[in-house]
């Protein structure tokens, strides 16, 4: 079989991708690759739902309510759920078995090498009707990031858990502009998003791209993306997930192998330092990718926060302090 036979995506999949800066891909996974992720995520908000009912902060805990409506309802009474499941705080089993999904690998390989690293930065999103939060105004992920990664290719995998339409606030992308290089990002009037300046905004004409369940949405660190309004009264949840070559900036325990850089100090510093990536995929140090589900958790868990450069010069958001469950590290 050749190598051409074997890549998932097809060459005019690539080019569209190289060209466009993004790439939907239908039909990567199936329901019972999702289904646990929901299931966790569902598990989670009922322990803390009755957590908080037991302390008589919450009326009651919603069982009534399914998954597409539950937090909403939760939240409207008290916001401690919602921030407590927020971005990459859930390191579950599932969860952990998303990010390593073979089928999803196969792809992030093709695109980013067979020396692959999962990016510490991987979030939830629940996406609720009329929360303030909501919408996320346009940035490029790099915005984010240390700008010594501004050049290396930072995969972003976004992945709806329900059928991601125009309505319920899927994403939009301004194609054709990431090889340009990051443009200004400045604070959004207090909130904990940064954004692109309209002065700075790309011109290029914006796309609507809805993603359905299963599907993918697939986008470079540099490609300038928002999300807008939930207009439904359901729930639009989605995870995001990120890979990178392990020759980029990376803070994985692992070994150094030819071309792959380190910087001063024991620990090279990483993309997003904040957190931890690992090794998920390798031909060439397989016995050092990470395949536990509780050593993922400790990795979470134990990870030393290192500063991330505050690069814009934000007053109101000091991300060196920043922890994954306020939201402040991305948005979409």
């Amino acid at each position: 079989m050749t190598q051409a036979m074997q890549d998932p995506l097809s060459s005019s999949q690539m080019l569209f991708f190289d060209r466009e800066g993004y790439l939907v891909v239908a039909d990567l996974f199936s329901a019972a690759d999702l289904q646990p992720v929901i299931d966790e995520v569902q598990e989670e908000i009922d322990r803390r739902a009755r957590e908080l009912v037991r302390q008589g902060k919450l009326s009651r805990a919603y069982e009534e309510e399914d998954f597409l409506h539950r937090l909403t309802r939760i939240t409207a009474e008290h916001d401690a759920v919602f921030k407590g499941i927020l971005a990459g705080q859930l390191c579950g089993p599932a969860i952990f078995n998303l990010i390593r999904n073979p089928r999803l690998l196969d792809v992030a390989e093709q695109m980013c090498g067979p020396e692959l690293i999962a990016s510490s930065v991987y979030r939830l999103r629940p996406k609720m009707p009329g929360h303030e939060w909501g919408p996320v105004p346009w940035h490029q992920d790099s915005g984010y990031f240390e700008p010594h990664c501004d050049r290396s290719l930072i995969l972003t995998v976004w992945v709806p858990l329900v059928d991601a339409t125009e309505e319920r606030g899927c994403l939009w992308v301004i194609p054709r502009v990431h090889k340009d290089g990051v443009v200004r990002h400045v604070g959004d009037d207090g909130k904990v998003y940064l954004r692109i300046p309209d002065s700075d905004l790309p011109k290029n004409e914006p796309v609507c791209v809805p993603v359905m369940k299963g599907g993918a949405l697939f986008l470079t660190n540099r490609t300038p993306h928002a999300s807008f309004n939930n207009d439904t009264d359901i729930i639009r949840w989605s995870m995001d997930l990120r890979y990178q070559s392990a020759s980029a900036p990376t803070n994985a325990r692992m070994s150094r192998q030819a071309g792959e850089g380190t910087n001063a100090g024991e620990v090279p510093t990483a993309c997003y330092p904040p957190e931890a990536d690992f090794l998920v995929r390798s031909r060439e140090r397989p016995s050092e990718v990470l395949r536990d589900a509780e050593a993922f958790g400790r990795l979470r868990r134990e990870h030393k926060v290192l500063p991330l450069s505050n690069r814009w010069d934000v007053k109101f958001w000091d991300p060196s302090n920043e922890p994954a469950s306020s939201g402040g590290s991305d948005g979409r």
